[in-house]
């Protein structure tokens, strides 16, 4: 759960900063989302799979492979 977890903070800690559209563009948004997925797609097998499957119930059918785990 560590790559899962280092994700969420980078991520969080990201969508939390003081951010504006001077400082911070679409691709600074898009390098944040790059890099969370870099990070989950060394997750183990069991953590992936999890990951699939709370996608799929939040009705994101193909998350998984979107982000090149599935």
């Amino acid at each position: 759960m560590n790559n899962i977890a280092k994700a969420l903070v980078i991520t969080i800690q990201y969508l939390g900063s003081e951010r504006n559209d001077e400082e911070y563009t679409e691709d600074d948004d898009l390098k944040i989302v790059e890099e969370a997925a870099s990070i989950i797609q060394e997750a183990s097998e069991d953590e992936k799979a999890i990951l699939i499957e709370a996608s799929k119930e939040l009705g994101l059918n193909d998350w998984g492979n979107q982000i090149g785990i599935e």
